[in-house]
């Protein structure tokens, strides 16, 4: 049975690699728009992954990926 993403994320967000160029910062409000867009999330989620793992986005990424029923919209 192939592995599916949850139902909570995007299907055309990776886990890794093909990310907006640059650093997630929340605090950034000329690319806010553009990473909540890109992950599918809201402002406080973005925060909460950034401050788990990071501001790499693949670790962000990862992070909302591994959270399951708790990351996106819904």
């Amino acid at each position: 049975m192939p592995a599916t993403m949850p139902t909570t994320m995007p299907t055309n967000t990776p886990a890794t690699g093909d990310h907006p160029a640059g650093p997630v910062d929340p605090e950034d409000p000329a690319r806010l728009q553009q990473w909540l867009d890109h992950f599918g999330i809201t402002a406080e989620q973005l925060r909460e992954a950034v401050q788990a793992a990071g501001s790499a986005p693949d670790a962000v990424a990862e992070h909302l990926l591994n959270q399951g029923g708790s990351a996106g919209p819904g």
